[in-house]
């Protein structure tokens, strides 16, 4: 894993990507009541997401009406992992296909059902998963993570990115 500055081509290929329009709220063992730092958290969510100048809003709406926002600030630098897990096929003749991630942080900024979350020293990391040759680009990602950790709130959500492949 490296964390390098986020160039204009990494942040052209990290604005390229489109959310679906599900979201759901990942929380292992314990039950959704359980969740820290979300008004009313509900297992699934309805989802659109997209950026407003240097931010990335997603807007998340319950079954039950109830909505709120996170979003991220644009950082400097993003942690770049790839690996070769040695369990695929060369890629046409284009090198190893490669598990990918990408993380993106910055302090934490929610509205509505997500303001009970929002604190000083707050996180909010985007993780966009996917694979492909060592020339990344926005369509080799095919989900997200989306992960809230601090002193008021801890929470992950998960959901598919629409890709052109």
């Amino acid at each position: 894993m490296a964390t390098v500055a986020l160039d204009a081509a990494k942040r052209q290929e990290i604005e390229s990507v489109r959310f679906g329009d599900k979201a759901t709220l990942f929380t292992g063992e314990a039950d959704v009541a359980a969740i820290k730092g979300i008004a009313t958290p509900s297992a699934k969510y309805d989802l659109t997401a997209g950026w407003s100048g240097d931010r990335l809003v997603l807007s998340f709406r319950d079954s039950n009406g109830h909505t709120g926002t996170l979003s991220l600030v644009r950082p400097n630098a993003i942690s770049v992992f790839e690996v070769d897990p040695r369990d695929r096929p060369p890629d046409a003749g284009q090198g190893p296909t490669l598990y990918k991630e990408w993380k993106l942080s910055a302090p934490a900024s929610g509205s509505g059902i997500f303001q009970p979350g929002i604190a000083p020293r707050q996180v909010l990391t985007l993780v966009l998963q996917g694979s492909g040759n060592g020339c990344t680009s926005g369509i080799d990602f095919s989900h997200w993570t989306l992960v809230m950790q601090g002193p008021k709130a801890n929470y992950t959500l998960l959901g598919k990115l629409l890709t052109a492949r």
